[in-house]
């Protein structure tokens, strides 16, 4: 059986030490545009990269692929600042499997 993804854009982000978020392009966001995540929610926050994983597997459709940006390599922006306040918690995700 062949594993289809959606191709949306995924990010794993670790804005503070031991404090994972994951953000996942919507369905609805506009291809070809400047900034994907101006079009994507945030979910989080998880203690570590593992729940975070498991979290999107449970509740979301594979994008097929992921980026992963930890503490160290983590630079905010607007855009991140305000996805991370409006970030959905980890327990009202869709829960679709």
């Amino acid at each position: 059986m062949a594993v289809v993804s959606t191709g949306l854009n995924c990010w794993f982000i670790e804005p503070e030490p031991g404090r994972w978020y994951y953000l996942l392009e919507d369905w609805s966001s506009l291809k070809g545009g400047d900034d994907w995540r101006e079009f994507a929610t945030a979910y989080g926050p998880f203690t570590g990269f593992e729940q975070a994983d498991t979290h999107l597997f449970d509740n979301h459709a594979n994008p097929g692929g992921y980026s992963v940006i930890d503490n160290a390599e983590y630079k905010t922006d607007e855009v991140l600042e305000r996805l991370i306040a409006e970030a959905r918690s980890p327990s009202s995700g869709r829960g679709w499997r």
